[in-house]
């Protein structure tokens, strides 16, 4: 059962905070809206996503209504108004991205204002209400003095923690239960991978006549083990699909979509949405070019030309240029 607070309990708490926190749970709602916003669109058109890719790599897939902005005034705010001219606390300003037309509204009116179908909006305002009752999660948390030590969880050493669960622990925020969830679930494949180091990785290395004579590095052993988790659900047609033979063509469209994505999943969803490669997917819906644009990123990480800024467990790898 969900946590809710009173809007008189959520400020007292909201008071409470470093300015540190208070800004980043503020900035955590605002985005968490925002992506909210993004992935219910995108899953309106088919596109299967990460759960840690931003707000901008998702919005780059599409073309109709975005969430601009959200402001929360506080109070009732003439001066933010709806649509239809009622003023609002909670104000939603959201933008066309083919014709930059901008609406402004509260949470009760967005289809009548966009046109977006009424399931989809469903889905959007459920998703907005999950965003608060976490916002009320972390809040509660704080008040307990919840730490990591909480989740019983023992960190192997050589684990790296998520981009989202580390921003939240750099800024003495608790983590949410799906957080940490998740951080079970890498853990458990982070132990599960080093245990079958030996006898898994030489098989898979042999099948694609890699050299495993030579000697592997925790992060390469990871990464061979990301790309190939789905092999038991379908294997990569290989014949459409060469490891180490994407056309040019290709490679400068991952190059293009590189200076703005950094999400290889996404990289991977603007392929096949333009056309660009077949939209071919693993019964979990991942497409089957995941696993040859991150050999070809990899390759450029060992040139030098861009590094590995963050992995998702086995389901996204992010990458960016050297400036």
């Amino acid at each position: 059962m969900n946590l809710v607070l009173t809007v008189d309990e959520r400020e007292s708490l909201l008071s409470l905070l470093t300015d540190q926190q208070r800004t980043f749970i503020l900035e955590h709602v605002k985005r968490g809206k925002k992506t909210t916003f993004a992935n219910e669109m995108a899953k309106d058109k088919g596109l299967v996503l990460p759960s840690e890719a931003s707000i901008e790599d998702i919005e780059m897939l599409l073309d109709e209504w975005v969430l601009e902005d959200y402001i929360d005034n506080g109070f009732i705010n003439s001066e933010t108004p709806c649509e239809c001219g009622r003023p609002l606390r909670h104000q939603y300003i959201v933008k066309h991205k083919s014709t930059n037309e901008i609406r402004r509204f509260g949470i009760t009116h967005f289809e009548e204002h966009t046109g977006i179908p009424a399931e989809i909006v469903s889905a959007i305002k459920k998703g907005f209400s999950a965003i608060d009752y976490e916002m009320d999660d972390l809040l509660s948390k704080i008040k307990r003095n919840w730490s990591l030590n909480d989740t019983k969880l023992f960190i192997p050493d050589g684990f790296t923690f998520p981009k989202e669960i580390r921003n939240h622990l750099d800024n003495q925020v608790p983590l949410l239960d799906r957080h940490i969830q998740h951080l079970r679930k890498l853990v458990s494949q982070f132990r599960d991978e080093r245990e079958s180091i030996k006898q898994d990785v030489p098989e898979v290395k042999k099948e694609f006549n890699w050299d495993f004579d030579s000697p592997m590095e925790d992060d390469q052993v990871s990464f061979e083990f990301d790309l190939f988790e789905e092999k038991e659900a379908q294997s990569p047609t290989t014949e459409s699909l060469p490891i180490n033979n994407l056309s040019g063509p290709i490679k400068d469209k991952i190059l293009q979509y590189l200076r703005t994505v950094s999400s290889t999943r996404v990289i991977c969803e603007l392929l096949i949405k333009n056309h660009i490669v077949a939209n071919q997917r693993y019964i979990t819906g991942k497409p089957k070019i995941y696993p040859y644009v991150c050999f070809f990123l990899e390759g450029l990480v060992s040139q030098g030309e861009l590094y590995l800024e963050d992995i998702n467990g086995h389901e996204d790898r992010f990458y960016k240029l050297f400036k």
